[in-house]
């Protein structure tokens, strides 16, 4: 497949998302990383290199969700890996953060699919959501995440059927090392990472370029739609 394609990455300026945003530069495609903030897109844009380019989007506010496609213009593919979580028992769990948390991840893909999937191709464009491994596995204090993920699994179904022939599909990943474990101490980090890792079939946990080559092949996979891709070292199994 030709690498000369525009891949946006709707929280592409940390984690997994930057990590599937340098995968993509490196062998041609020309990539446009959005945050929530301009400066952090620009400077994540200049890390990567090869052209890339830095953009705001706030995926809770339809007029910038808007102004963002009215400056990309076409684009061939559409990643989204942005999220705002929470975690708690459900008994503590204000009803107002579980209703951020389904604001900023599932209606924020709603609204960002409403947007850019009008300049998609029809003929080889794509989606690629991002849920987790939580919809399948769930534990307490993950109810607004369980429930989230389990939504965009839904909404990656439906729309696999309702917007094709472009192709929706949603990457559920299991504990990955990216920055969202940062609000840890570095020794309570290492000791959740060795004890999930002891845990899994795979040994270890995720990697972010776990998930951004699986990206990579959701968009370069013709004939695959509509499906969850677990890259979750097996984490459902045990």
């Amino acid at each position: 497949m030709s690498t000369s394609q525009t891949v946006l990455i709707i929280g592409g300026t940390s984690g997994i998302g930057r990590d599937t945003a340098k995968l993509l530069a490196s062998r041609g495609d020309a990539v446009i990383v959005a945050g929530r903030t301009q400066s952090r897109a620009q400077a994540t844009a200049r890390d990567i290199g090869g052209g890339a380019v830095g953009l705001e989007i706030d995926l809770t506010d339809m007029d910038s969700i808007r102004a963002a496609a009215a400056a990309t213009g076409p684009i061939d593919h559409l990643v989204l890996s942005a999220a705002a979580l929470a975690y708690a028992p459900f008994r503590e769990l204000a009803i107002d953060d579980a209703r951020n948390v389904f604001e900023a991840k599932f209606w924020g893909y709603y609204r960002a699919v409403q947007v850019f999937g009008p300049l998609l191709p029809p003929d080889t464009g794509s989606i690629t959501f991002f849920s987790g491994v939580a919809a399948d596995r769930p534990a307490p204090g993950t109810v607004a995440v369980t429930a989230v993920n389990a939504a965009v699994e839904g909404l990656t179904r439906s729309l696999a059927v309702e917007l094709a022939p472009v192709r929706v599909n949603a990457v559920s990943p299991g504990m990955t090392d990216t920055e969202g474990w940062s609000h840890l101490p570095d020794d309570q980090k290492a000791a959740a990472f060795e004890q999930q890792a002891k845990s899994l079939p795979t040994g270890r946990i995720g990697r972010p370029e776990d998930l951004a080559s699986t990206v990579l092949h959701l968009i370069d996979n013709g004939f695959t739609t509509g499906t969850i891709h677990h890259v979750d070292g097996g984490a459902r199994l045990v």
